[in-house]
């Protein structure tokens, strides 16, 4: 492996996995806070950092207009094919660049908006990708990120299931995760990037009814069975636990976002 885990997996992402980021990384009416702080109105320059299969950064650009710009620069070069054809297939003119970050490919003061979601966890320097976000962004700009804090996860599948998830989870997050704290980091590394004004929001829904099954398939199982801290046939016991949690209507997962915003002085 050419680099660490937690970014190569998401440099190499198999066709199974694409088609389970294209339904878990979906834009829905759920995440509206997440977006909401980037303050968006037609005419605006954005930059999404990080924009895998590309669905929140067609939703920018539907909130700037034909007037906007909105740019998508990922690691994954068959996000940015996807997302490409995909965005001249709904005729929306979006440009997406296929780049890893920290530095980004742009020049200095070049957007409005730079918006940045679930990726500072999987970067070499999240401080470094932060700075780098308020090196782009416009005198006066806004700079969002939303992010995961992993000490923070809740996942109750049954008593009986307890040592097993904990251990599944502990595992997946040992390689995946550069850093499974970022979401109370945030605010710090805003603060240290020279962003002002920076507001904490933290958004905790909790899912009782399976929508991130999906996840933890492509996700979480794949983290542990590639961690070798648990067996391959205990990943497969988990998940069937999982599943019957859910049928049974025995299952809770939550995972807080914090959405971080501040302003380019």
């Amino acid at each position: 492996m050419a680099e660490a885990y937690y970014k190569q997996h998401w440099i190499d992402i198999e066709p199974e996995r694409h088609e389970a980021y294209d339904q878990i990384l979906a834009f829905h009416p759920a995440m509206e806070p997440l977006i909401r702080p980037l303050e968006l109105k037609p005419g605006l320059s954005v930059l999404d950092v990080g924009s895998g299969p590309g669905h929140t950064t067609f939703e920018l650009a539907r909130r700037v207009g034909s007037e906007g710009r909105v740019t998508g620069v990922d690691i994954n070069a068959d996000f940015i094919a996807k997302s490409s054809a995909r965005g001249q297939s709904q005729r929306l003119d979006v440009e997406f660049v296929h780049s890893g970050f920290p530095p980004l490919p742009f020049p200095d003061s070049a957007f409005d908006r730079v918006f940045c979601k679930n990726v500072l966890e999987y970067v070499d320097s999240a401080a470094d990708t932060v700075a780098e976000m308020a090196r782009v962004a416009a005198p006066d700009g806004i700079v969002v990120a939303t992010d995961s804090d992993w000490d923070m996860i809740a996942l109750d599948i049954g008593e009986e299931a307890r040592e097993l998830s904990d251990r599944v989870l502990a595992a997946a997050k040992a390689i995946a995760i550069k850093e499974p704290r970022i979401g109370r980091k945030l605010r710090g590394i805003f603060l240290g990037a020279g962003l002002s004004d920076v507001k904490v929001e933290i958004m905790a829904g909790a899912d009782v009814a399976g929508r991130s099954l999906p996840m933890l398939k492509a996700s979480f199982a794949r983290y542990a069975r590639d961690s070798g801290r648990v067996g391959a046939d205990e990943v497969d016991r988990w998940l069937r636990m999982v599943e019957a949690a859910i049928i049974g209507g025995r299952y809770l997962f939550v995972l807080p976002q914090f959405v971080v915003r501040g302003i380019k002085s």
